[in-house]
């Protein structure tokens, strides 16, 4: 099955109060931690970034780089956006701020895709991963920006949840980047 990956960077990055995607770490933009091992798998890469700003910043020509131009910050935004630039009816979606995500694990959750809708890993009850997770476009076909990714998944009628210990034994994989904190404890 042909799948596409959507890569969300255009959010505000309220908590850190600068832009999460183009942080260094270790000599290296965030962002391209995550482009580096989703190109290890997917052909067909969007990055959803806010503005003409953002997107002249990341120095890729492998990937199609697009911008949501909306006011509101919304995962959703980023997703529909993206969604008009993939060639395939499945993408995995991921956000920039989780330089931790391995090629591996993603691999993991295609092989669990069967024919449902979206395949999201679960934390706990109802406590889900949806910015690392798989979904059929037309999962997002009449959702509004202000829903949550949650609602959206608990709505799809042919869903799988999978526990993250079924994908890694690593939960640092999963860790996002949201804070000065975070940073510091995370490097």
């Amino acid at each position: 099955m042909e799948i596409s990956c959507i890569i969300l960077a255009g959010g505000k990055s309220k908590r850190l109060g600068k832009d999460k995607a183009f942080i260094k770490i270790s000599g290296k933009c965030m962002i391209n931690y995550v482009i580096d091992e989703v190109e290890k798998i997917f052909d067909d890469i969007v990055v959803v970034v806010k503005n003409e700003e953002q997107k002249k910043k990341i120095c890729n020509k492998s990937i199609k780089i697009v911008c949501d131009n909306q006011e509101i910050n919304s995962p959703i935004i980023g997703i529909k956006e993206g969604i008009k630039h993939i060639k395939n009816n499945y993408f995995f979606v991921v956000a920039c701020d989780m330089p931790f995500i391995k090629s591996e694990t993603i691999e993991k959750l295609i092989s669990n895709l069967e024919d449902y809708e979206c395949i999201v890993p679960k934390k706990s009850y109802k406590k889900y991963e949806p910015l690392f997770a798989i979904y059929k476009k037309n999962v997002f076909k009449n959702c509004d920006a202000n829903q949550s990714m949650h609602k959206i998944i608990d709505n799809c009628k042919n869903s799988k949840l999978i526990s993250i210990e079924k994908l890694s034994k690593d939960k640092k994989i999963f860790y996002n980047i949201n804070s000065e904190e975070d940073l510091r404890f995370n490097f």
